[in-house]
């Protein structure tokens, strides 16, 4: 696997996953930690990172030739009282891109918050990014769906 230094911060490959998150040709999005139906992705992040002063966000996503991205983001908190959102710490991350048998890990630069609520915000900003890529990828589908019923559609029509 060929590793790639991007020279930029981890708040970049939000950036970068924002705009993976709205191609059109984007066709699964899957996330951990696992939430159940009734759980927003939020507070689950929200309440590993309160409990334990560290968390794991690992997003991949699968696009229509079904190349791969994968996310991952590290938050680690170093000051602040447990139960709470840490007040300061650092967030690491990297992307492993497949396509084939090509892969790439593009590598990018811890960034230091000193804000609780730069953290929460980082996380409500991702969790609605995530929760409209979930909107998009459905009525996607629904589209391609409804392409591939009218084709037959036209088919059988044209016998």
């Amino acid at each position: 696997m060929e590793v790639v230094n991007t020279g930029k911060n981890v708040m970049d490959m939000l950036s970068d996953l924002l705009s993976d998150l709205n191609r059109d040709d984007i066709k699964l999005v899957e996330r951990l930690p696992y939430v159940r139906e009734y759980e927003r992705y939020r507070d689950v992040i929200t309440s590993i990172l309160k409990e334990f002063h560290i968390a794991l966000i690992l997003v991949r996503l699968t696009f229509n030739d079904n190349s791969r991205k994968g996310y991952v983001f590290l938050i680690r908190g170093e000051d602040g009282e447990l139960g709470k959102i840490p007040t300061s710490g650092i967030v690491e991350g990297y992307v492993v891109d497949i396509k084939g048998a090509e892969r790439k890990k593009f590598l990018y630069n811890p960034a230091m918050f000193s804000r609780s609520e730069d953290v929460a915000a980082r996380i409500m900003e991702f969790a609605n990014m995530y929760r409209k890529a979930e909107e998009r990828i459905s009525q996607l589908q629904l589209l391609r769906e409804a392409e591939r019923s009218d084709a037959f559609f036209y088919e059988e029509a044209g016998d």
